[in-house]
């Protein structure tokens, strides 16, 4: 967290004073001295049914809740700083604390029962095409839809509380591309994104700052509504062959739209598939599979195909969505290591700022421990409303 503390000072000092004599003709559309705040609201009623590797079953019902408060200030035509204020709940959690730390858990996200600021970052529009932020953010990069998940970078799913600490620069290279690149803060204790055990940051300086990049093409209305292709590399934060070695990710994501449509529908057809050249042994957490029964040996596998039927009737939405995750696949937040995902979910738009959706899912691991009786298989429904207000 220091880091991203450090990063929005920095930025303050080098270029607000320059920022003043900037073209008046650039603009983030905002006044200078204007005040904005955001909130939003998601109540989540849970139901998870859980078949365990030894064929016991348990059921558990939850009722959740994650809160957003933010506020945003325009300090010049373009500079733009920005806080929020998130908490999680739900009425299994043991207690309320209040974290600021400077990595998440795992899986990407805090748990319930916490309290945190997910946002503190200073924004600069340097030129209309170039923008800089800084400090504590959430770059997100899923694939195209309403239910939205990616392999590598997404944050804030469902009632996550997630962050990345660092800079992020967006730079419009053409009328048509859009590029992005961001530098991530790692402690020694964890990464500021999901990052699960094997990897860790506490042996080499190097793997202190995992890079990203990605390329997007911006006209998201012709039949193409997304083209993207993103990197990650975070240096020497996990051993294999007796070398500490660097992580390195490599993903993809399209979805097409159908011109068909009878009554104003909308169909959409797409995937995102990513791939991790040399990635840990899943014997290193405790999986015992050999590299023979893997997919691709050494090298791991992520993937995930949906389909969308917008507008069906008026404001009412349904999709499908599978995937799967091979087992050493260990950097997504959407997608658990060894584990394939079936989803369907509805959403009903009642308003612009209140949706209703409910989702049915069933998870099953791809390999059976080899002390297991058989794959554990996890099903859920949820049944949410997201009320999204804005006002200056």
């Amino acid at each position: 967290m220091r880091i991203a503390y450090f990063s929005i000072i920095i930025v303050i000092l080098t270029i607000y004073p320059l920022n003043q004599e900037l073209n008046a003709s650039i603009s983030t559309n905002m006044p200078p001295g204007k005040f904005v705040y955001n909130i939003d609201f998601r109540p989540v009623y849970y139901y998870i049914n859980t078949t365990n590797r030894d064929g016991t079953e348990h059921t558990d019902r939850t009722i959740n809740l994650r809160a957003r408060l933010g506020f945003s200030y325009h300090l010049g035509d373009n500079v733009t700083f920005r806080i929020r204020a998130a908490t999680r709940l739900s009425n299994s959690q043991e207690g309320l604390r209040f974290l600021l730390d400077d990595h998440t858990g795992g899986s990407g996200s805090y748990p319930a029962g916490t309290a945190t600021f997910d946002e503190i970052m200073l924004s600069w529009l340097i030129t209309p095409e170039l923008r800089l932020t800084a400090g504590r953010f959430q770059g997100r990069f899923p694939l195209y839809g309403f239910i939205p998940k990616g392999v590598d970078r997404y944050y804030g799913s469902n009632l996550a509380v997630s962050h990345t600490d660092g800079i992020w620069l967006e730079w419009d290279s053409t009328d048509t591309w859009r590029v992005h690149f961001i530098g991530s803060h790692n402690s020694k204790a964890g990464s500021s994104h999901a990052a699960r055990s094997p990897l860790s940051f506490d042996e080499s300086g190097a793997a202190r700052v995992t890079g990203y990049a990605n390329i997007q093409h911006r006209n998201t209305k012709d039949s193409w509504a997304q083209r993207e292709f993103s990197i990650s590399v975070t240096p020497q934060n996990f051993h294999r062959d007796g070398k500490l070695r660097s992580h390195v990710a490599v993903s993809t994501r399209w979805m097409y739209r159908s011109a068909y449509s009878i009554s104003g529908e909308e169909y959409l057809l797409g995937g995102e598939v990513g791939f991790i050249p040399v990635a840990p042994r899943p014997s290193d957490f405790g999986l015992q599979i050999s590299d023979e029964r893997l997919l691709l040996g050494r090298s791991a596998v992520s993937w995930q195909l949906a389909a969308y039927v917008n507008n069906i009737f008026e404001r009412h939405r349904v999709g499908i969505l599978y995937g799967q995750a091979d087992p050493h696949w260990l950097i997504s937040s959407s997608f658990a290591p060894n584990a394939t995902m079936a989803e369907l979910r509805y959403r009903y738009t009642i308003v612009s700022w209140i949706h209703y959706e409910f989702r049915l899912r069933l998870r099953d691991e791809i390999y059976k421990p080899a002390d297991a009786e058989q794959t554990r298989q996890i099903f859920d429904f949820y049944t949410r409303f997201t009320i999204s207000l804005r006002r200056s």
